[in-house]
Order: structure tokens, then sequence, then C-alpha cells
């Protein structure tokens, strides 16, 4: 530290120059995040199987639809208008691979006209990336239609685009209140105009740094990076680095109120809030890093948060010293003292109380936590259209679909099957139907399309039924034949008897003998086709040859096929809300029936993928879920090691996090019962719990630290562990209430984002963080430490200061 307040100039003139370089030439990390898309599911994720199946066919084209909500049903005039819109669709070329006209024939009429004649589809295969579908959307409204306002595009690229704009917009919003925010709290703290500025420029520059350095990695390594990398560097970066800087600042502040000169009160100041400051950034930094270990790209993400904490202690340890050097006493202008610094009344009495009734404060944050967990069901949300609320055109859209055609129609589940072989035969797609017909008894699928049912209904003719009614059809034609024979026989014979010669436009006996001769083999053929066709004793279907070659059913089997007709699609319409939990059981059940029925079948070698939001959020479920274990138990066990390293101790880490825990718990059921049982919402969004957990838990131990490394310092100085903590509460009391409110601001900024997920993240760390700083930590952390007396530092001994 002597060298660094002895070369505090160009120490900090070099910081400043590396960090604006770095600014001017490292990549967008806006655009980097935006280009990683959505989602980003490994590689074996089934919905991520089925994207690749569809790609590596040559058919990865997706849809997205033109909806026209009508005010009324649908009119001659309205009709025209939309048939002239489809001819100058089909004409856009690139990236627009068709376009379906609903007027085309009923059977499309029927399928993309509402019953109500209200709401009318046009679908619009495109093939080309996000960006190139967006801008075609773009295309679309301002020189088709023209700026109409009931004509929505939608489909899930438009959907995710939607996200990643409503995500930037919000991240705008947050970063300006939130140096707002920080910069009227400290104000109020500090009473100085110049202490707030401090740590606004040391936290300013450590976001531009690490988000320089971020973006590089993200080029150089493949670093992950999601629309929640900017946020919670902001976020996190702003909010504990501030807290950092109050720590440091009214340590500075204690130490220059001790009558110390400026360089001894700095480099005292660091060698006790500075180590504060290292254990509780080496706390988060594990937290964070801790994330890497997961397999989900969007959670991995947030390790970039641990790069932002690396860079945070690198500037703390030079800005932050050039400041205190620089500015001395003027650093808290115009105020003479600072509350920072006092003890804390509130914290003293509550040190009085869990010190001398334990239990009694044990009670009393049971009887606050208790109740509130037992409310917690664990309720997830998949649904991604409530991100960003219904003020997007996208999402006008999907309602209109929901509300003319039903809720599962808007984006239905891909059943796809791909073989080495062609699938599109007489032999294979009468097993397709029987699929079909089982999915459709599915509990939760309303309908099924495929090839073998275009608009939703079996075709009658692949039927036994009907083609023995088409045989019966042609023995009777042959009975008729029979019939004229017998007759133009008799009339021969009696002109014959009576010497006459048959009559220009009698029965010919020929005739009607061919005509015998032609039904019944054409009857016996049909029949012998299907004695030996295996598919009616397994399916009731046969398809006689050549009817796959009928031109009519082109149009099914290019819809309905893929890779040169050795894929086959189905679509299956669910009647829940896509994006619902229910839909995912319903995913788990398509499933399973479709490995049931295409056992001992043909399709029994295809390749089985399912895709489509449901299957994404089936994915999504599973892996998010496996993360929260993995990393939670990574995070817990690495960051126990670190405390009990710090502190020589196997107790404190163990009530210190399991406060945490409760916490957690706690905050989470909360949000649960706000956004639940209050706003209606489905559940919690899916990511939440994951980061709000590494959140609040990397987040909250710096307060813990904060409370117990000073615990430390004052046993340390002889003191016993009733008299230290009752110390520590008094002098840390302040300090750490400032912080939490401090840094539950900074999360407070993220709820005007719009964005729902960084909302309930949000709601999460706040309600934790000021559950913990003015309850749990006060009145539970001192009941629990003396309870335990000098077994405190079980299994070794209290360090004592020489």
């Amino acid at each position: 530290m002597k060298s660094i307040i002895k070369f505090k100039w160009p120490v900090t003139i070099g910081l400043l120059i590396v960090t604006v370089l770095l600014f001017m030439i490292s990549p967008n990390l806006s655009k980097q995040a935006e280009d990683a898309g959505t989602f980003q599911l490994p590689e074996d994720a089934a919905s991520k199987k089925a994207m690749e199946m569809l790609n590596d066919a040559g058919a990865g084209e997706e849809t997205i639809s033109l909806v026209y909500s009508l005010d009324e049903k649908l009119t001659d005039s309205a009709q025209k208008d939309i048939a002239s819109n489809v001819d100058e669709l089909k004409e856009l070329g690139d990236p627009v691979s068709s376009v379906l006209d609903p007027f085309e024939s009923k059977e499309l009429e029927a399928q993309l006209v509402s019953k109500d004649k209200k709401t009318v589809l046009v679908p619009i295969t495109v093939d080309g990336t996000q960006e190139e579908v967006v801008e075609l959307a773009d295309s679309i409204k301002s020189d088709i239609l023209k700026g109409e306002s009931s004509v929505y595009l939608t489909g899930e690229a438009i959907i995710n685009n939607d996200v990643n704009l409503s995500a930037q917009e919000g991240l705008k919003r947050t970063e300006i209140i939130t140096v707002v925010l920080i910069f009227a709290l400290l104000l109020a703290v500090f009473r100085s105009i110049v202490t707030p500025l401090i740590p606004l420029v040391a936290v300013g520059i450590t976001y531009l740094l690490s988000q320089s350095i971020v973006a590089f990695f993200i080029d150089w390594f493949g670093f992950p990076v999601s629309n929640y990398t900017q946020i919670f560097l902001v976020a996190i970066l702003f909010g504990i680095g501030t807290d950092y800087c109050i720590l440091l600042l009214s340590r500075f502040k204690e130490e220059l109120g001790a009558g110390q000169p400026i360089n001894e009160a700095i480099i005292r100041t660091y060698k006790t809030a500075g180590r504060t400051l290292y254990i509780s950034g080496l706390a988060v930094f594990i937290g964070f890093f801790a994330i890497g270990f997961a397999d989900f790209p969007i959670f991995k993400s947030a390790v970039a948060v641990a790069v932002g904490i690396a860079v945070l202690l690198l500037v703390l340890s030079t800005v932050m010293p050039f400041f205190m050097a620089t500015l001395k006493e003027k650093l808290f202008w115009p105020s003479k003292k600072s509350v920072s610094h006092n003890d804390s009344k509130l914290w003293a009495w509550m040190g009085k109380l869990s010190v001398n009734r334990p239990l009694l404060s044990m009670a009393v944050v049971a009887v606050i936590t208790v109740p509130l967990l037992f409310t917690y069901d664990d309720a997830l949300s998949f649904n991604t259209v409530d991100e960003i609320g219904d003020s997007y055109d996208s999402v006008k859209g999907l309602q209109a679909i929901e509300d003319g055609f039903g809720q599962g129609d808007s984006l239905p589940v891909q059943v796809l099957l791909s073989s080495e072989e062609k699938l599109v035969t007489e032999g294979a797609v009468p097993y397709v139907e029987k699929l079909s017909r089982e999915l459709a008894k599915v509990d939760g699928v309303k309908s099924v399309r495929s090839i073998t049912r275009p608009a939703g209904d079996a075709i009658e003719e692949f039927n036994a039924d009907y083609q023995l009614g088409k045989i019966a059809e042609g023995v009777n034609g042959a009975a008729d034949g029979l019939d004229q024979a017998v007759k133009g026989l008799s009339q021969q014979a009696a002109l014959a008897g009576q010497g006459q010669a048959p009559q220009q436009g009698a029965p010919n006996p020929l005739d009607g003998l061919n005509q015998i001769t032609g039904g019944l083999k054409q009857a016996g053929d049909q029949l012998q086709g299907m004695s030996d066709s295996e598919t009616i004793r397994d399916t009731g279907l046969y398809l006689p040859p050549g009817t796959l070659e009928n031109k009519e059913f082109a149009q099914v089997i290019d819809r309905y096929s893929f890779g040169e007709e050795k894929g086959l699609k189905l679509e299956v319409i669910l009647s829940d809300n896509p994006y619902s939990p229910e839909a995912i059981d319903t995913v788990d059940r398509i499933n399973e029936t479709t490995e049931r029925v295409i056992k001992d079948t043909p399709l029994e070698d295809t390749e089985v993928a399912i895709g489509g939001v449901s299957s994404i959020n089936r994915d999504l479920s599973d892996i998010s879920t496996s993360d929260f274990t993995q990393t939670v138990t990574i995070m817990l066990i690495s960051l126990f090691v670190v405390l009990a390293i710090l502190f020589r101790s196997f107790i404190m880490p163990l009530y210190m996090i399991g406060s945490l825990l409760l916490t957690y718990f706690t905050s989470v059921a909360v949000a649960e019962w706000i956004f639940v049982e209050g706003l209606g919402y489905d559940g919690i969004s899916w990511a939440v719990p994951f980061f709000g957990f590494v959140m609040l838990v990397a987040l909250g131990v710096d307060y813990s630290i904060f409370l117990m490394d000073r615990f430390r310092e004052q046993s340390a100085g002889g003191m016993t562990v009733t008299d230290a903590i009752k110390a520590s509460m008094a002098k840390m009391g302040t300090v750490i209430i400032t912080a939490a409110i401090i840094l539950a601001g900074t999360f407070g900024a993220m709820v005007p984002s719009g964005v729902l997920s960084l909302v309930q993240i949000a709601t999460i760390v706040i309600t934790g963080l000021l559950l913990y700083g003015l309850i749990v930590l006060p009145l539970l952390i001192p009941a629990m430490t003396v309870s335990f007396g000098n077994g405190v530092w079980w299994p070794f001994r209290p360090k004592k200061e020489k």
C-alpha cells in the first residue's frame, strides 16, 4: 500500500488510459448478447436435437404468421385485401420460402380461418437468421401492411427479438436509475457532496473495464454471454462496489477521527477494512465463479460478474487510495462528521437482545420466516411472453391466435421422425396415422396435423373400411354387368328363335362380360393387396399403390415431410397454453406415446425428436433444475472452505451459510406469494431461482463477513466472545444497514426495466437483503455466536494479536 500511495498518480493515470483504450477497441457486448440468442440450449437437449435434425435435412425453415384480427366477420372486401397481401408476400423472395394462402382450398380455409370468421392466419415459411427474419418482419409491416394496426406478425424469432429489445431498453433505464439512486443515497448517508462521487467514479471505471475484458473473452475464448450479462454487471458492480467503498470510507473516517496521519490512516484502513474487503470480494468471486460449472449457457453467462469482482478489487486497491491521499479530509466536505462510522444504536440494542436472550432472538426469526417457508411451492413459469408484456405486436398476434383458434394453435409441438430410408411410402404412412391417432388421445392434446390428416382430421380414403366400400361398389358394378349380359343373351336367343338378326342399340353381352371381368379383376387385385398388407392388421389403413403419387397430395407431402421424404413431421396442437407448465407435462406424455406406438413398426428405427416452444421449455425445466442443484452444491462447499480458512473455524461458516439459506427460501416464498398468488402468474420465471440464489447468497455473505471479521478483530484484541460480538454489532451496524439499503436500491433500479424475470430477481434480492440486514443477521448470528461461546472457533483456537 505504501508503494501505491507513493506512485498514486502514475498508477491511476495508467489505469484510466487502459480503461479508455480497451473501451474504444473492445467488441460491442450488447451486440454479442443479441447474437448469442435467447436460450442457447446445450447440444444434448431434445429440442436442440429437433432443430439440428431439420437443419441437417435442409428444412430448418421457421414459420412466422401474419395474423388478421377483424372487428367483424370476414367480408368479401377483407378477403380480397388479404389475398392481395398474400400475392405481395409471394413476390418478396429470400428469405421467404413459401406462403400459405388461406383461401386456396377448403382444407386450408378450415385450418387458417377461425370458426367465427374474425381471425385469419397467413403462415410464412422463412429460411434465414433471426436478424434476417426480423428485418423481413419490419419490411412487411412498412411496405405491405402499411401500418395497419389490427394485423400482427408473430413467431418464435420475432418474440425472441422483442425479448432482446426489452432487455436492452431495460438495461439503459437500469443504468441511469442506478447512478442517480446511488448518488442520492450516498448524499444522504455521508452528508457530503464530494463523497458520493468517489464510489461512482471507482465503480464506473470498474464497469467500463470489466465490460471490455468480458467482451474480449467472448471473442477469444467463447466466454458465455446473454441478455443478463450486462444487467448483472451493472447491478452487482454498482451495488457491491458502493458497499465496499462505504466500508473503506467509513474506516478511513474512523482512523482520521482517531488522529492518524493521512498515509497511516490509509494503511490502517486497508489492514483492517481492507482485509474484510478482500475476504468479501473473494467470497463473492467464488459465488459467481461457481456458475461457470453450470451446463446452461444463460446461467454460465453470469460468470462475467466474477471478472467484474476481480477488476473491482484492483480498482479499489488503486483508485480509492488515490482519492484518500489526494483529497484527504476534503473527501468528506462539507460535512464535519459522518454518520457512517458512528456506533449504531439500533444494532447495539439488537446485539444486547440477541446476546442476553439468544433463544428469544432465534424464536423471533423463526416466527417471521418459518410460516412463509410453508407457503413455498417452487412453482415455475416458462412463459417467455410474460417477460415483455402485451405491448408488443408479437404478443398481440399470439393473443389473437389464441382467441380465434385456441391457445395451442399458436405454437404447436413438432414430432419429427427421420430415417436413412424414404418414409413417404404406402407401407410407412399408415403407421404415421396410427401415431397421429394415438397422439390425439393424449391428455392435453387438442388435435394432430400430419401427412395423413393435413387439416386435423384423418383422410377418409385411407381407411380400410372405406376401401372395402369401394370394393363393394366394384362388385355391384360387376353384378350390373352380369344382368346386362343375361339380358343381352336372352334377347339374342329370342331373336335367333324367330330367325331374326340382333338390332342396332340392343344390349351387347360382350360389354357386360367385359364389365364383369374388369370389376372383378379390380376388386380381386384390391382384395389381394389388402390381404397381403400388414398395415391393415396393424393400423386399419390401406394405401393402394400410386396413392402418394397423386398430384393433389403433393402439397401435403411438401408440408409434412423433409429431407427428400426421409423425414416426417407431425404437428401436435395442445389444449393448453404452449408456454404453460401443463404443456411441459403434455410433451412428456407425447414423447412416451411416440416411443410406445412406433415400437415393432416400420417407424421403429427412425430417429425421433420433439421440437417447439413447449419442448424447449421442457428442456429448460430439466436443465435449470440440474444446474441449480449442481451449482448450489459447488458454491456452498467452496464458500464453506474459504470461510473456514479465513476465520479459522468450522462452526462460524456453518451458521453463516445456514442463515443465508433461510433468508433465500423466505425471500423466494415472498416473491412467489406476490407474483403467483397476487398477480396471477403461473410461477416464478424459470431462471429466477438460480440467479436469485447465487446473487443473494454471494452478496449476503458480505454482510456476515463484515460483522464476523470485525468480531474476529475484536476477539483477537482480547475481548470475550460476548463483548466482541456486542462491540462488532455497534461498530458495523450502520455500515451494514447502509450497504444493504444501497444494494437493495441498486436492484430496485431493475424494477423499471419492464423485464419480468429481472423484476422477480430484484424482488428476491431486495427482500433478502433487507430481511438479512435488519432481522436475520442482527438477531440470529449474534445469538448463535454466544450460544457456542469459545466453541465458535472449533476446531481451532482464537488467534490473539501480538
